[in-house]
Formats: structure tokens, sequence, C-alpha cells
């Protein structure tokens, strides 16, 4: 558990991920995606270049089919006939950081008038090929879980903004009650994982999307196009 833990921990701290309140399912769905194009190119952020492909033209579709050898593991690449029409209209991003080269899933839905994005950690490959034991196992074990992000997309002039949730909001929303959605408190991380269902989580952002507190500054992830 703590294994799982710690690596979820670290790809999105070493990411350009600022949300620590995660998610345990997804929130885009096959028979929800939205496939907005304005997300695909080449982007900055800080000192990091991010590429942003849609799944089925990106070098890391191109990758995972090469490394691919029988039906099985064809069938394998994706869970079900859901995940492959989720992914065939999702987006794939791309960036190095700390000597690793991460690799991130972007699926859109559109919800209350707003376009929200799923994150999902797929893989981090380490560039040196000397990576110490204890973080290979960490990285190949395959004994982790990983978990989703999810942010508000606004579009401007060669810009995107991600505006993650705010954890701090979300947290004294559950204390209080006021907010009746599942989700499970690790005192280890200080994070908060939502356990709600796909379902849920599109219709409390219907509901709350719109509602700024959701969000602040703090949270906000500005990529600016190269």
């Amino acid at each position: 558990m703590i294994k799982r833990l710690f690596l979820a921990a670290l790809i999105t701290s070493t990411a350009f991920l600022s949300s620590c309140l995660t998610s345990l399912n997804r929130l885009v769905t096959h028979s929800t995606v939205s496939n907005d194009n304005r997300i695909a190119g080449s982007w900055q952020f800080e000192d990091v270049h991010i590429k942003i492909e849609s799944i089925p033209v990106s070098n890391f579709y191109k990758e995972l089919m090469a490394s691919i050898k029988t039906k099985e593991e064809v069938k394998s690449a994706f869970d079900s006939k859901e995940d492959s029409i989720l992914y065939s209209n999702s987006y794939v991003a791309e960036f190095v950081k700390n000597g690793y080269r991460y690799y991130m899933i972007c699926s859109q839905v559109k919800l209350g008038g707003n376009l929200f994005v799923n994150l999902e950690p797929v893989e981090a490959k380490p560039i040196n090929k000397t990576i110490d034991q204890d973080m290979e196992e960490l990285f190949s074990g395959g004994s982790y879980m990983t978990s989703n992000s999810i942010a508000k997309l606004v579009f401007k002039e060669n810009e995107i903004e991600f505006q993650f949730i705010n954890p701090d909001f979300i947290r004294s929303q559950l204390k209080n009650g006021r907010l009746a959605i599942k989700y499970e408190k690790d005192d280890l991380f200080a994070t908060d994982l939502i356990t709600a269902s796909s379902l849920d989580l599109q219709h409390f952002l219907a509901k709350y999307g719109k509602d700024e507190r959701l969000y602040n500054k703090e949270n906000t992830v500005i990529l600016k196009k190269i």
C-alpha cells in the first residue's frame, strides 16, 4: 500500500500537477469523452516542455504497438472496448522532469457549459539507465494504483489554463457535510482520495463547476504555446 501511495505521490509532485486532491475513478468515460483538438501542440510550463498529441498519432501509441507481439497483448493494452473508444478520443502529454520521461492521458468532457480534463499518469521512464534499484522496482513492479487529477480547461490566445480543483475548499465542504461525495482520507500523505463513481463526479461538476470557490490561483497551471 505504501509503495502504491508513494509512487502516486511521486508522479504528481514531480509533474506539473499542483492538486493533491485525486480521484480513484476517471471523470471521463467512453460515452462522454469530448475531442477538443485545441489541447494538442507544444507547450511550456516553467522549465518543462510538454508535447500533447492525439493518442492514435502519438509516439507513445506507436511505441506501445511496436512492443506488442500477440493478439492477447493487443487485447490487454486496453481493458475493454469502452477503454479503446475512450483512448482513441483522448490525448497524451509527454514531458521530461527530474530524469524521467512522463506520459499522462488527457481525456476531456463538457459539463455544465465548462470543459474539464481528466489527467491520468500512465508511465514514467528513466532517462538514465543507471537508476537505483529501489526506484526501478517502484516504476516497474506494477503493484501500484494510479489516481486521476481533474481540472477545468480555459483556452486563451496561445495559452491553456488548467484550473485544478481547490483541495482546501473540497476538504472544508466534506468536513462540514455540505458535499455528498464519497472519499477516503490518507493521513500518511495528508491527501484525500475521491472514490465517487465517474457518473457522480460528472453530476458534481455539472452542478458546481461554475462555483469559483472550486478553483484558486495557487491551483492553476498555465501552459504557453511554443
